[in-house]
């Protein structure tokens, strides 16, 4: 097993670690105290190419692969939640679901247009009424003449309030359960019975809305139905979350490797007692507990990328670690919290913003015991997580 990167995927770790270093360390406070939406930022980062990773370059893309998006995502996070969380709508789910089970027209025309940033994404899934339980959603389109007319909601979703493109999925016959479950490209702009409104958060960043959508009566073309075909919606949500799954972790492991980071140096700075904390034992003893966490996590993160790449099935691999780094997360950013003591609450330091969002992370694609549950049915072999796999 070779466990060295590629020089490309070395290149594209470095120039997102450069990128960090020009735009993002030096504004993530200021941006913080505004408190907005940058989509500068997110178009900064489509021109610098981090959103294409996974696509062949006549989509818009790079086609450098799965392990080097997650090296991309792995450094952006690290530097600022703001500039970690764009990438499931913008270079994998929204894109990754259409560039597998779109047309032709719709592949051409909107995942060149995500990984650019021409379009802000959303991934419409979640309902008010459910989280796990895709299968049971509400939300329903019904065919008339060459018109799709859609009425229900969405809950939690990342980016809805500015969100050009919503791939929105929607029961087409309800009768038949997932199986009646459809997807559909809804571009926003001017649309009639549309409404996006923010959920108000002290989690992460305030900077990324998340939404609650309304659709009431709204009309849109027959040809915004995912392939053309109806019934497939809930196979492209399960197959494509496979790949939101890698995504998570890998931002998740940058908010573990910042939060080691910055233990480390507090560490080697704070005095108590007439020395560094970082000569007591204890918080040596923390500090590999976070260590240990934090490179477990990348390397089962990696061989999930990593069997992507191949072409092999890779939903288990990334259950398996969207677990293990949803746990581990929460652990190293507690730990944390606890060596800077009072100052992790300070907004001077982006401890406690971190340590929010790593329940985010834990959460985000699957709860834990979800991933809990998937696993262990696959190796009781009564369910394969790969069973959507294309």
């Amino acid at each position: 097993m070779d466990f060295e990167l590629t020089p490309e995927q070395t290149a594209a770790r470095d120039m997102a670690l450069d990128f960090a270093r020009k735009e993002i360390t030096p504004h993530w406070r200021q941006r913080e105290a505004e408190g907005v939406f940058h989509r500068d930022l997110i178009e900064k980062m489509a021109a610098a190419g981090m959103f294409g990773c996974l696509f062949p370059e006549e989509y818009g893309g790079s086609g450098l692969g799965f392990v080097a998006q997650v090296l991309i995502m792995e450094e952006m996070m690290r530097a600022s939640i703001e500039s970690g969380m764009p990438f499931n709508n913008q270079g994998v789910n929204v894109p990754m679901a259409i560039y597998r089970w779109g047309t032709e027209a719709q592949k051409r025309k909107y995942v060149p247009g995500l990984v650019s940033a021409k379009y802000i994404g959303c991934f419409g899934l979640t309902e008010p009424g459910g989280g796990s339980d895709s299968a049971a959603m509400k939300t329903r389109a019904v065919r008339q003449g060459d018109r799709y007319i859609i009425n229900g909601s969405k809950m939690w979703s990342t980016l809805g309030s500015v969100a050009d493109l919503i791939l929105l999925f929607a029961k087409t016959d309800p009768d038949r359960g997932h199986a009646g479950v459809s997807a559909f490209l809804v571009e926003t702009k001017g649309l009639k019975g549309f409404g996006a409104r923010p959920i108000p958060s002290d989690i992460g960043t305030s900077c990324i809305p998340t939404a609650e959508l309304s659709f009431q009566d709204v009309e849109i073309p027959a040809d915004s139905l995912l392939g053309g075909v109806e019934g497939q919606g809930f196979k492209a949500a399960m197959s494509t979350l496979h790949y939101g799954r890698v995504c998570v972790p890998a931002r998740g492991l940058g908010i573990a490797q910042a939060c080691l980071d910055m233990a480390v140096q507090y560490a080697n700075e704070r005095v108590a007692f007439g020395k560094k904390i970082g000569e007591f034992q204890a918080i040596q003893h923390t500090i590999a507990d976070m260590l240990a966490k934090t490179e477990a996590s990348r390397w089962l993160i990696y061989r999930a990328a990593a069997r992507a790449d191949q072409g092999l099935p890779f939903g288990r691999e990334a259950s398996i670690a969207k677990y293990f780094a949803g746990e581990a997360v929460m652990d190293v950013t507690e730990k944390c919290l606890e060596i800077y003591g009072g100052y992790g609450f300070a907004k001077e330091f982006p401890v406690f913003r971190y340590f929010t969002c790593a329940r985010v992370m834990r959460t985000g694609e699957g709860s834990a015991n979800i991933q809990k549950n998937l696993l262990g049915m696959d190796e009781l072999g009564w369910k394969k997580i790969d069973r959507h796999a294309v």
